[in-house]
């Protein structure tokens, strides 16, 4: 069977993902050693492909097509969350990796392979990398900014975000079928830092108050009530879409979703799917405030995170956030606001290659569009057309679904390579 397998360097795409693991946060010398990564591994790309820069470090690599289809634009980032352990030495498998970085490995594998072979694009293809799509996507911005300035409109958008599973909707699938979910849209969300200073005890009357106090009180609210369940469009065509494949009682707790949320939301309660792809939750992850048992700390500040399901709006939830917090002396800020992005079609011909390529690769599977439950570049390139998707072609778990991790192993590998081929070639 090894001469039906797309040629695929091992070595060089473990030792990749073992390099880029010890890149997390957004900085500009952490973001220029990642490039110089990619650069040093996969020459063909950069020699091929013209080369530009744009905000954060941000990589927009082109080549010209045979305008048979309309550009082809892959898209993923490279920063990781805090956290995510640094990768094993290239020759220890299996990897356990954040889904974006196999995502891009596996594609630049792929298209490495075929500019050896003599691949010509039938669109214009366009990979956009950026290296802070977790820390407000700056750069993931500006090339689409930059894109829609060219008038660009994609044949489609293909970004990290879904994945195949075989731990989620298991009574509501075929037996041992395993589930595809594509994002179609994702989460809006909000950064926000919340300060207590001298300005909290500056009233008159409001002397006794301590400003680390008002700041523990204003934590004590946010983190009350942190989720929210709500059906959103792109749950909803989810669900229906399940419930074609459903046996009869389960057809009809997902066949008219609007009517049954209640009571899904009873019985899923516990699961990850609510988190995942119904609740938008506020996380508050760090609190600051430095004193001394002899000087009590005078300022300090909390910072949190607010996910918004399609539907709720940036704008409401500022204003609901500035009530959380109970205190008009303590200061809200934000430095990320995004709305939720603006849904896509889940059929046409770019979603019967996508649908196509998925199921050459995985047996019996199940296609669904679904709400993306991570935060992706994809957001940002929506205005460019409605056919921005988010999937990986990778098997995941439940518990690595909810991290936006993957297991990569060589098997794995070849599967994710054989699959962005496939849609390379489109």
């Amino acid at each position: 069977m090894t001469e039906f397998l797309a040629p695929l360097n091992y070595d060089r795409a473990r030792d990749v993902l073992r390099r880029l693991s010890l890149y997390r946060n957004y900085s500009p010398e952490g973001a220029r050693q990642a490039r110089e990564v990619l650069r040093q591994h996969y020459p063909r790309i950069f020699e091929r492909l013209e080369s530009k820069t744009f905000d954060n470090g941000a990589l927009l690599l082109e080549m010209p097509g045979a305008n048979i289809a309309g550009p082809l634009v892959f898209v993923s980032h490279l920063d990781a969350p805090e956290g995510t352990p640094i990768a094993a030495c290239p020759h220890e498998l299996p990897m356990s990796v954040p889904l974006s970085r196999a995502h891009l490995v596996s594609l630049l594998e792929a298209l490495e392979a075929l500019l050896g072979e003599g691949y010509h694009p039938g669109g214009d293809l366009m990979l956009a990398i950026s290296m802070d799509g977790l820390s407000g996507g700056a750069g993931a911005k500006s090339i689409a900014d930059h894109l829609k300035a060219r008038s660009i409109s994609p044949c489609f958008v293909l970004d990290y975000g879904g994945y195949v599973t075989m731990d989620a909707f298991r009574t509501y699938l075929p037996k041992n079928a395993p589930l595809a979910l594509v994002g179609v849209t994702e989460k809006g969300e909000m950064h926000g830092v919340l300060r207590a200073d001298e300005a909290v005890c500056a009233r008159r009357g409001c002397g006794h108050k301590s400003p680390v106090n008002e700041l523990l009180r204003a934590a004590a609210r946010m983190t009350r009530r942190p989720c929210h369940a709500k059906l959103c469009p792109s749950s909803e065509m989810m669900l229906k879409e399940l419930a074609k494949k459903a046996p009869f009682l389960q057809r009809q707790l997902t066949g008219h979703p609007r009517l049954t949320f209640p009571l899904l939301r009873l019985l899923w309660r516990r699961r990850a799917i609510m988190s995942q792809f119904f609740w938008s939750r506020r996380t508050v992850y760090a609190m600051n405030a430095a004193g001394t048992p002899e000087n009590p700390a005078a300022a300090g500040e909390l910072k949190f995170i607010q996910t918004l399901i399609p539907g709720q709006k940036v704008s409401e939830y500022r204003h609901h956030l500035r009530q959380l917090a109970g205190n008009d002396d303590l200061h809200l800020t934000f430095h990320v606001e995004n709305d939720a992005s603006a849904c896509s079609d889940p059929s046409g011909e770019a979603w019967d290659a996508l649908s196509t390529a998925i199921e050459i690769q995985f047996d019996r599977v199940v296609i669904v569009p679904s709400l993306s439950p991570y935060v992706t570049d994809g957001r940002f390139y929506a205005p460019l057309g409605r056919r921005v998707y988010r999937f990986s072609p990778f098997m995941v778990t439940g518990e690595e679904a909810l991290k936006s991790m993957c297991t990569v192993t060589d098997g794995t590998l070849q599967t994710a390579v054989q699959f962005f081929r496939s849609m390379l070639s489109v």
